[in-house]
């Protein structure tokens, strides 16, 4: 065999940088009620740490039941936790560093379901996705028979030997961040403080008329935040880096997330309140939901075509995309849409279209997840500077149902500096 297939003369490659990489566990400050309305808040206080953001997690242990605290049916009630479900437990969540905000996502519960969507490969949900209740309905029923989705999750929770309705799901906080999802670095001198904002659990739970009302009851939620202990030589290299007041830039692609309530009509114009300076604007998704709020038997991570003709993105006068649409959902005539919001993967994420492939299929977008993807990262020069105002437009073929609600994700540029002051860091914009 040749000598050149069967080297032992020669080492492998080891990276020797980091002496030690451990997570550890943080919980909400005392007496947090995780079962009410308000805010949850987790903090990490000790200064003194290189930490990994970029990898850390939150674990949710808790128990889906009835709403008078008792358990539901091995397999008579067909009830479970929503795809992505935990997100929809709160209404906003926020990461800072040392009492400054890095990010805040609203609606935390369809902005990560519509950009997973778009993200995650199909075959996410067969094996770490259901880890993260990360599996999506290939139906819109509550039905175990029909909705592979659905029977997965109810598998997962109530179809149990024991302890029916328990659960414990990790989510990364790259699902819920541009941060952690871009900033792959170690970071510094910083107290580090999660804020989840507690909602009603109606949108966290889908199930069948006759399951009868449930409650998502948290036992405990805990932040896992690696931390590092680099070698020698690294950490010396760190710390001249700190002590010599340097500036570090930071840059990622923020989520922000707003929603309106549609009118009954066949023309639709909204202006943006998300904020767009100095971040830039690179991305739009749009969603719409008909009257799937604070109801459980209605899926709130379900979308709805609303019959929607066309749809356009204004910018300070520039519109994308240049042409119309000219949809129609009913008749099949949406294969401009999809393929927009099939390549979302390979265009942000640099994804292989040939090895990975889209989490939606056009059946998929057509009857469950038909959501809007506007690329806007082309821009010209009066684009980029000063404030960008984003007005959305859409025409319907038919007036728009009532209870109706449009979701936009805008996802920018962001830039922001960590900035020494000799022993410790704060985030300067």
């Amino acid at each position: 065999m040749s000598s050149e297939i069967l080297n032992f003369t020669e080492p492998a490659t080891v990276d020797e940088s980091i002496e030690k990489y451990e997570c550890h566990e943080y919980e909400p400050v005392s007496r947090t009620n995780l079962n009410s309305a308000g805010e949850i808040r987790i903090n990490i206080e000790l200064q003194d740490l290189f930490t990994h953001p970029a990898e850390s997690y939150l674990q949710f242990e808790g128990r889906l039941t009835k709403a008078d605290g008792t358990a539901y049916a091995n397999n008579a009630d067909a009830v479970v936790i929503t795809h992505n479900g935990l997100m929809h437990l709160f209404s906003q969540i926020t990461y800072s560093l040392s009492n400054q905000e890095v990010e805040s996502l609203y609606h935390p519960g369809q902005a990560t379901t519509m950009i997973g969507l778009l993200k995650y490969p199909d075959e996410f949900c067969k094996a770490q996705g259901l880890n993260q209740l990360w599996v999506k309905d290939s139906t819109a029923t509550a039905v175990i028979a029909d909705n592979i989705g659905f029977a997965a999750r109810q598998l997962h929770l109530i179809r149990k030997p024991t302890a029916k309705g328990t659960f414990s799901f990790i989510v990364p906080l790259k699902h819920i961040f541009g941060f952690c999802d871009d900033y792959d670095k170690i970071v510094y001198g910083f107290k580090h403080t999660l804020t989840l904002v507690r909602k009603s659990d109606d949108d966290a739970i889908f199930r069948a008329n006759a399951a009868g009302a449930g409650k998502v009851n948290i036992d405990r939620i805990s932040w896992f935040m690696p931390h590092i202990i680099p070698a020698d030589m690294e950490r010396m290299q760190l710390y001249k880096t700190i002590e010599a007041k340097a500036t570090l830039p930071v840059s990622f692609r923020a989520r922000q997330c707003d929603t309106i309530t549609v009118p009954q009509s066949t023309t639709f114009s909204w202006r943006l309140s998300v904020k767009t300076s100095p971040e830039k604007p690179r991305y739009i998704l749009v969603g719409f939901q008909t009257d799937r709020a604070g109801n459980q038997e209605e899926n709130p991570s379900l979308f709805d075509h609303c019959d929607l003709k066309n749809m356009y993105i204004m910018m300070n006068q520039e519109r994308y995309p240049a042409v119309d649409y000219n949809l129609s959902f009913p008749n099949q005539q949406f294969a401009r849409a999809y393929y927009e919001a099939s390549r979302f993967g390979e265009k942000f994420y640099g994804m292989d279209p040939l090895i990975t492939q889209c989490n939606i299929t056009p059946v998929d977008f057509k009857d469950l997840y038909p959501i809007m993807v506007f690329d806007v990262s082309k821009q010209s020069e009066r684009l980029k500077s000063g404030v960008v105002d984003i007005q959305i437009k859409a025409i319907f073929n038919n007036p728009v149902p009532a209870e109706t609600e449009a979701f936009a994700v805008v996802i920018s540029d962001k830039m922001l500096n960590f900035h020494s002051d000799g022993t410790k860091m704060t985030v300067v914009y």
